[in-house]
């Protein structure tokens, strides 16, 4: 019985960022809402196992500064390497995006035989990408004028800071629900790589996996000629 064949979809760095941002969010979502809820039974038990209120404060300050190190090391592989240029490119938003939602609709309501064929990002994922990209900017640029205020007081208006609370804690709830509910649903939950999607630690994905999900991605990769092997085998 032959190995199933492995194929790597994710560099090294590509996967070193996805780490460094799952920590600090995680970090983040933890700390913050045991600040947001630390009149609750919860809150003040994660307050205890933070080591108590302040040293929660520096934990999420902390967290806040490695999420702020993991956008520019995003920024400098997108802008100054020719893999990060590629990724993003593959990232921009196309036509084929909306005919590939309306197929996958079609293909849901059982109008389709087939779902769509996508390349190396489905519409989904592309989804995801730019509503993080817009979370974790509001989250930096509401977090600095929460964290410097005293330096702020005399140069804003109060209700700027009021907005920037309550943009950072609405930003906070949407990251949270649109992780549990989507993301996570979507790469680990779901048929196809239900019970995890490993890829994201060793970067590798099967032939079949990246055929069934991936399959313009899985021609260009794995038979450049676009002659599908199960055509053979028919």
């Amino acid at each position: 019985m032959t190995a199933e064949r492995k194929i790597q979809r994710f560099s090294l760095s590509w996967r070193i960022q996805h780490f460094l941002l799952m920590v600090s969010v995680t970090l983040l979502i933890i700390t913050g809402f045991a600040l947001k809820y630390h009149n609750t039974w919860l809150g003040r038990f994660l307050i205890f196992l933070e080591g108590g209120f302040e040293a929660r404060g520096t934990l999420h300050r902390i967290s806040a500064v490695l999420l702020f190190i993991t956008a520019v090391y995003h920024l400098i592989y997108i802008i100054f390497t020719r893999e990060g240029r590629a990724e993003f490119k593959e990232l921009l938003p196309m036509k084929k995006d909306f005919s590939d939602f309306v197929e996958s609709v079609r293909y849901d309501i059982g109008k389709n035989e087939k779902p769509p064929m996508y390349g190396r990002y489905s519409y989904k994922e592309k989804i995801q990408y730019w509503f993080f990209f817009l979370f974790v900017v509001l989250m930096i640029l509401s977090g600095i004028v929460l964290w410097f205020h005293n330096y702020f007081f005399g140069v804003l208006p109060k209700w700027f800071f009021d907005l920037s609370q309550a943009l950072h804690s609405a930003t906070a709830t949407l990251i949270i629900t649109f992780l549990v509910l989507w993301h996570l649903y979507l790469v680990h939950l779901s048929p196809s790589n239900f019970p995890i999607n490993t890829s994201f630690w060793d970067g590798y994905v099967s032939e079949e996996w990246l055929r069934e999900n991936h399959y313009l991605e899985y021609l260009a990769k794995v038979n450049p000629e676009g002659k599908d092997k199960g055509e053979d085998e028919q």
